[in-house]
Formats: C-alpha cells, structure tokens, sequence
C-alpha cells in the first residue's frame, strides 16, 4: 500500500508531464488507426470500382497518377498512348480482353470518356458486377452518348436529348464542341463507381469532335464531318 501511495503521490505531482505522455499516446494510437482505417477503405474502394481487371496501361506516367485518372476520374492524362500501341496489347495472346479509353473532355462538369463497345462488355465492379442500363441501349453510332447514373440524375436528361461537350476536364469551358451535339442513347443503373459521374460515347465521337482542333485549339474555318474524320 505505501508503494502505491508513493506512485501516485509521485504522479500528482508530475501531473503537467503525465498528461502530455498519456495525450501523445492517445493522438499516437488515434493516428495509427486512421492510417489503418484509411487503408482498408482505399483498398475497398478501388475493389468495389474495378473489379476482374489485371492490368492498366497507358502513357508514361506516374503508376498513382494513371489509376486516378483512368479508374477514378482524378487529374490529367500526361500523354497518350497511339492506336498502333493499343493493338499490340490488345492483340496479345496472353490478352483476355481490353478497353480502349479516351478522357479529356467533359459535360458540366462531369468527365467524358471515349471507349466502344467492349466497355459495356466487359467492365465489372464489386466482385464482378457487370453495368447494366436502367434505359435505352448502349451507343451504336458517332454522335450518342450513354450517361452515368448520377450525371442522368442531377441534370435531369432523359433518353433523345441532345448534350454539348466541352473541350477540356473543367466545371467551366469556353471552348464547346457546339457544332456536334450527343443524342442521349442510354442511361446506366446507380454502381456507387465514378462510372456514375461519367458520360461515355464512341471513340470515334472523339476523333470527331477534334477533327478541325490542333494542340489543343479549334482553327478557325477548318469544318471536317464527321465521315471524314474517320477516314483520316
């Protein structure tokens, strides 16, 4: 009993420096479990927005950077990779499958991404969840546009409806794509992915928009159609 009574006599009088010790080791552990929780969350998040998927390729980049930007729609393509080099991946014995995906533009401030049918084949999410559309049907010409869950929903489209892309990933453009609207082909059931706040259409969509651009400029008075983008 006096050794106990000593102990805590010596730690009232310690008090000021007792506390500082037993709050570093609250904020200490404190940290360590965020750090942990943060973890398994990230990790979750990525396996709940791609799932069944081995592999992705780009330009030379930063590995984060690339995942961001490809799977969760964060910050800007670096480079591009050409179509020359995205066939001799995808004609790979050892390759299953492949999705070619184009980012760059964007609708009021939701991300535009170029891709085919193959899109719509084989992307999955949480444990292999194929995407699924609530209406319409998936793009099957130049000018239509599948939307996201989420972009469907806030900005109130419906199946018909004709939408402007932007030039460029910001929530404010100066720089339309005006002259060649998107006719809304489909809208996706909710997946809780970023795929929900991205509007899809045709790689050629793509080629076409920019056909009368040139780094990254629309030149005045070059007007190319749609068809004869894609022959170039």
């Amino acid at each position: 009993m006096a050794t106990l009574y000593l102990a805590i006599k010596s730690l009232l009088n310690r008090r000021f420096t007792v506390s500082l010790i037993l709050l570093s080791i609250a904020l200490s552990v404190s940290m360590l479990l965020g750090v942990e929780r943060l973890r398994v969350e990230s990790r979750n998040s990525f396996a709940n927005t791609i799932s069944g998927t081995d592999f992705i390729v780009g330009a030379r980049s930063g590995a984060i950077n690339l995942l961001l930007y490809s799977v969760f729609r964060i910050g800007d393509a670096t480079n591009n990779i050409s179509w020359k080099s995205y066939q001799k991946f995808a004609d790979h014995p050892m390759v299953k499958w492949t999705i070619p995906i184009s980012l760059g533009d964007s609708h009021k401030g939701y991300r535009v991404m170029g891709t085919n049918q193959d899109y719509f084949r084989h992307y999955s999410y949480a444990d292999k969840r194929s995407l699924v559309l609530a209406q319409g049907q998936p793009f099957d010409h130049v000018y239509q546009a599948v939307l996201g869950h989420e972009v469907a929903n806030k900005l109130n489209y419906q199946l018909g409806q004709k939408i402007i892309i932007a030039h460029g990933a910001g929530k404010t453009s100066f720089a339309m794509h005006d002259d060649k609207p998107f006719e809304v082909a489909g809208i996706l059931k909710p997946t809780g992915t970023p795929v929900d706040r991205t509007v899809h259409i045709p790689l050629e969509g793509i080629e076409a928009i920019h056909a009368n651009w040139v780094s990254g400029r629309e030149v005045a008075g070059l007007k190319i159609s749609a068809d004869e983008a894609l022959e170039k």
